[in-house]
């Protein structure tokens, strides 16, 4: 039913919306850490025959029943694991994956070793949706009264894929053990990280730049195996118990894949300074959180300056970023607004480029909130002059030129009615000013102009 409908039911009703992706990378998770039973752990979540039915993770644990005690004792192992992350589920042993699915998702007995007959004979009792089959096809079974796998085991083969299709076989084959159906283990690439243990303090800057060096060339080395590049990177400071100080974390972004030792020699060297080291530290660890593939691009012959240019201002915002917070360098962009200070936001270091169309100079300089100032105009009638000179900071400003006026209409339904007329005004000093006037009807119909100083140009 709809979310309207339940809540008429249920006025209460608390409704999560969908999130595949998110779904998709807790199983993951969950599927490498089960990793610790058997190194062959598969997400069955892109089977496009299982998309429409719980989330599935098949373990193959043939070998490593003997580090466990037996396959009884591992698999009881694996129930009790997954009961203590409060995760709901069913586990079911079979010699193929197809039957482990079967087995699992009805919640029948199976027999774990038991020989091909004994297991075909299992099956034939479950139903025709252990088969990991589309809706479709499992509606059309049940129309023409195939309720149980024994009754399409029943079927002649050689009509089987002109009625339902080349997948049918192969389920079919799968399910029994016919068909060998291999399993695409879940990669698991082990943290990237280096440390060094020491038994009395280090407290000297330049010692812990050394350290760090040494840490940052092994970490280097790991990367350069798997191709990627360092967007994030954690430095570790433990200080002596003796002290009582608490451990000091730095995290380090940057904004693509870098592997270049001096640049992040010179991240590293910025944060360090930023990091009191007067009583010292016994432990220093750097770890590398998230890494990406770095990506080859071919620049043209006369490109290369552009590139360079390029890769300088990235080094240039990753030791801004280092030197004032993460939060003090970001790169706005455009979005639909017809408020000028709500007509940007900040975008995401991994967010594309948004092309956007071409609008009216704006400054430099905009403030969050519109500060209200004095205005003389040149007289007019109905109170739309032009501006002449304001009075700012208790200073006169008298104005050469202004420029306008460019009407911005106001978002009534975020409580900005009144329209503004804004002005692109100099003084006699050159300085430009950007200024806007709302006019107020006043209820005995008198008409009030209210002036803001929004932005500066320099």
């Amino acid at each position: 039913m709809s979310a309207a409908e339940a809540r008429a039911l249920c006025a209460n009703l608390h409704c999560i919306d969908e999130d595949t992706t998110g779904d998709r990378r807790a199983l993951g998770a969950l599927g490498r850490w089960l990793i610790c039973f058997t190194p062959v752990v598969s997400c069955g979540w892109d089977d496009p025959g299982t998309q429409a039915m719980p989330a599935a993770l098949f373990l193959d644990l043939t070998g490593s029943e003997r580090l466990f005690g037996g396959i009884d004792r591992l698999v009881d192992r694996v129930k009790l694991a997954i009961a203590r992350f409060g995760i709901p589920s069913r586990t079911a042993l079979a010699p193929t994956v197809g039957a482990a699915w079967a087995f699992a998702l009805t919640g029948e007995s199976n027999p774990a070793n038991a020989d091909p007959p004994s297991l075909l004979a299992s099956l034939s009792s479950l139903p025709v949706e252990s088969l990991r089959l589309e809706a479709t096809i499992l509606a059309n079974l049940h129309h023409l009264g195939l309720h149980r796998v024994g009754d399409v085991l029943a079927l002649p083969r050689d009509q089987l894929p002109s009625r339902f299709g080349p997948w049918f076989l192969k389920r079919l084959d799968q399910l029994t053990g016919a068909l060998i159906e291999p399993l695409t283990k879940l990669v698991n690439d082990p943290p990237i990280a280096a440390r060094m243990e020491f038994d009395a303090p280090v407290n000297a800057l330049e010692d812990v730049w050394r350290i760090f060096e040494k840490l940052l060339g092994l970490v280097i080395a790991d990367l350069v195996r798997i191709d990627h590049g360092v967007r994030q990177l954690r430095m570790i400071f433990k200080p002596d118990r003796g002290w009582g100080l608490p451990t000091i974390a730095r995290t380090i972004a940057v904004s693509r894949p870098h592997r270049d030792r001096t640049t992040l020699l010179n991240l590293i060297r910025c944060e360090t300074d930023c990091v009191d080291c007067e009583h010292g530290f016994v432990r220093f660890q750097l770890d590398i959180p998230l890494h990406e593939a770095i990506t080859e691009a071919q620049t043209q012959l006369f490109e290369q300056q552009a590139a360079e240019e390029e890769m300088e201002l990235d080094y240039l915002l990753q030791r801004l970023r280092v030197r004032l917070g993460e939060a003090a360098v970001i790169r706005p962009l455009l979005v639909e607004s017809h408020v000028p200070e709500r007509a940007w936001r900040a975008a995401e270091d991994n967010a594309p480029a948004v092309i956007t169309p071409a609008l009216p100079p704006r400054p430099l300089t905009l403030f969050p909130t519109p500060i209200e100032i004095r205005v003389f105009c040149e007289p007019s009638d109905d109170r739309t002059g032009q501006p002449r000179q304001f009075i700012w900071q208790g200073h006169v400003h008298r104005l050469t030129h202004a420029v306008g006026p460019e009407r911005i209409a106001g978002e009534w339904w975020r409580g900005h009615r009144h329209t503004r007329d804004y002005y692109d005004t100099e003084d006699v000093t050159g300085r430009r000013f950007w200024l806007f006037r709302v006019l107020h009807v006043r209820s005995d119909d008198a008409v009030v102009a209210r002036w803001f100083l929004h932005g500066r140009f320099d």
